[in-house]
């Protein structure tokens, strides 16, 4: 391609595929990267890009498809590190800290001031269940168990301690409330 004529397809169209890229990634510095991607690959792709096709509507479709690979790898990433920071929280090493174990004896003994029903849904939450599959089980509605957990985690997070660290409040957030 002769450089005149890409440089006239990239300032034709560079805003309107930065604009359609932002709206879909909503960070600055992410959206430059991929309207160069996409520029680049336009460049290296155009001598076998049949002439009868729309410049701007290929560029918005390789675009698209640039953002949705963005965003899964982005979600990869992401629930990579959340499985980090649950095996830096869980492990143990060879400078073990006892604060942990401290969360796990007290977290055991505040479920003791739970009623039964929630000991039983913080249980099953614990283990992995979603609301729904607790609220079957229990044959409770979903907004009951939406309240208990509630309570019992305003019950546990003030019998633990309110002076706790916040990395172990987050944790416990964690726990209770993110979906399996």
């Amino acid at each position: 391609m002769p450089e005149e004529k890409f440089e006239h397809i990239f300032k034709s169209y560079y805003s309107d595929i930065y604009n359609f890229i932002y709206h879909y990634i909503m960070n600055r510095d992410d959206t430059e990267d991929l309207v160069q991607d996409v520029f680049i690959c336009f460049f290296e792709k155009y001598q076998t890009i049949p002439e009868e096709i729309n410049t701007k509507q290929y560029l918005l479709a390789m675009s698209k498809n640039r953002c949705i690979s963005f965003l899964r790898h982005k979600n990869v990433i992401d629930r990579n590190n959340l499985k980090y920071f649950e095996s830096l929280v869980f492990s143990t090493t060879s400078e073990y800290d006892t604060t942990y174990d401290d969360l796990f004896t007290k977290l055991n003994l505040a479920m003791d001031n739970l009623s039964d029903l929630q000991k039983r849904i913080v249980e099953m939450k614990l283990a992995g269940k979603n609301y729904d599959e607790i609220s079957n089980e229990l044959n409770v509605t979903h907004s009951q168990v939406h309240k208990n957990i509630k309570k019992a985690y305003t019950k546990i997070r003030t019998y633990i301690g309110k002076n706790l660290d916040k990395s172990i409040h987050c944790l416990l957030f964690y726990l209770f409330f993110h979906s399996f």
